[in-house]
Parts: C-alpha cells; sequence; structure tokens
C-alpha cells in the first residue's frame, strides 16, 4: 500500500513540474509582448507630438488636430519655435509676396511661362527651363537674367531662406559638359542661384540649390507638352521652419 502511494506522489509531482515549467513560458511571453506594446506607445507618441507640430505651422485641419500653445520643431541646431500670432504674421507675409511676384510675372508677361502657388514648404515659383535656357544648355539667356534679377527684387522684400531646384525631362542626355540630367538640372539651379546672390539685398546665406534630374515629373515624359512641363527651375521661398529644419539656419 504505501508503496502505491509513493508511486503516486511522483506521478503527481512530475505533472505539476510540468505546469511550472509551463507557467513560466506564459509569463515569459506576456512580459515580451508587454515590452513591445510599450515600445510601440512611444513611438505613437513621439509621432503625434510632430504631426501636431506640422499641423499647427502648416495652419492645416489634419486629424492630429491643432494644438493651441507654441509649433516647436528640434533640430540639430536648436528647438525652433513660433507662437500663434508669428504663424499668422507669416501666413499674411507669404501671401503677400506670393501677390507681388505674380504681380511682376504678369507685367513682364510671362504669365505662361512662370507659376507662382503656395505650398506647405512656402511659396514656389516655377520657371519654364524652355524660357531659361537653350536645349541641353545651362547657360541663362539675358531675357532670363532679367526676369531672375526682377523677381529677385520682389524676394529681397523677405527674410525666408530660398531653395532653387533644377528639373529635367526624361530624355537622356551625356555630354562632355553633362553626363547625365543630374549634372544639367544642378548647374541650372546653380545659375539661377548666382544671379539671385548678385542682386542687391539678397544675402547668399539664404539660398541653397538642389538637382533632380529626370525625376519628381510634373506631367507625363511620353509627350513634347508634357516633357516641357517637367523641364523647370523652382524657386521656393521657404516658411521660417521648414528653412530652419531644410536649412539649418536655426536661431
Amino acid at each position: 500500500m504505501m508503496e502505491e502511494d509513493e508511486a503516486q506522489h511522483n506521478e503527481n509531482g512530475g505533472m505539476m513540474r510540468w505546469l511550472i515549467t509551463y507557467a513560466d513560458l506564459i509569463t515569459l511571453l506576456l512580459a515580451f509582448f508587454i515590452v513591445l506594446y510599450a515600445m510601440n506607445r512611444t513611438e505613437q507618441i513621439k509621432f503625434t507630438l510632430v504631426a501636431q507640430a506640422l499641423a499647427q505651422q502648416f495652419n492645416s485641419n489634419s486629424i492630429v488636430g491643432q494644438s493651441p500653445g507654441p509649433s516647436i520643431i528640434t533640430g540639430m541646431s536648436g528647438t525652433y519655435a513660433l507662437s500663434a500670432k508669428q504663424q499668422q504674421q507669416e501666413l499674411e507675409t507669404l501671401s503677400q509676396l506670393e501677390s507681388r511676384l505674380q504681380s511682376a510675372i504678369n507685367q513682364a508677361g510671362l504669365a505662361n511661362q512662370v507659376a507662382v502657388t503656395s505650398n506647405p514648404r512656402g511659396v514656389e515659383v516655377s520657371l519654364s527651363a524652355s524660357y531659361l535656357f537653350a536645349p541641353g544648355s545651362a547657360t541663362l539667356s539675358p531675357a532670363a537674367v532679367g526676369l531672375i534679377q526682377r523677381l529677385g527684387g520682389v524676394l529681397k522684400s523677405v527674410p525666408n531662406d530660398i531653395e532653387v531646384a533644377g528639373y529635367t525631362d526624361s530624355t537622356p542626355i551625356r555630354t562632355a559638359e553633362f553626363p547625365s540630367n543630374w549634372q544639367l538640372s544642378a548647374m541650372r539651379a546653380a545659375n539661377v542661384v548666382y544671379v539671385l546672390s548678385r542682386v542687391p539685398g539678397i544675402q547668399p546665406a539664404r539660398l541653397s540649390l538642389a538637382g533632380f534630374g529626370r525625376y519628381h515629373p510634373v506631367a507625363t515624359n511620353a509627350t513634347p507638352a508634357g516633357r516641357a512641363q517637367n523641364r523647370r527651375v523652382n524657386i521656393v521661398v521657404l516658411n521660417t521652419l521648414v528653412g530652419q529644419v531644410a536649412i539649418g539656419n536655426g536661431p
């Protein structure tokens, strides 16, 4: 009888050891998923903070809503903030700048060659490369230089940073001067920047350039009209926060 009791006890003990191991495994899995959830919540909070700042700066009705406090973005050179009043003042300033640029273009009779628009980054002036340059060239025509100087006379009225970006169509280029569309688009942007830098009142430190080659088209490259639209140079007057983060001209 004692032998049967001992055997039963050993059998029950083996089952208990298995349950303990199983419980340990479930506990570890639970802890693992809790850690994953906590990490995910941290990233969501970071994203929400950034999205709120951007939504307020751009004055948009986004899904995260608008914060009543100042808009803040942290960059390499410090923390940038604009109060609601400063943001409204800048919106009004850029709106007035857009109107003055459009007026200058209309007076020059170039409304079909130059377009002025507003977007979340600031005010964008898009110039047709067909008007500025000869095919495959980055040398500005005399008329193009005069137009850029005229635009520069308007741009000097605001302190915002200015980004100049060059674009081409998809037609390959391979010359001694320009081995690819990358070089062509970048040199076209550089020559526009050079003319702007010579306009009295425009500080060269405000200027930057980019070359995007055939990429980021605004129309199809399958037609001559579409390729003409894609060959362009954009002058973008950046709003304060975008300029501080993109160019690094922090306080």
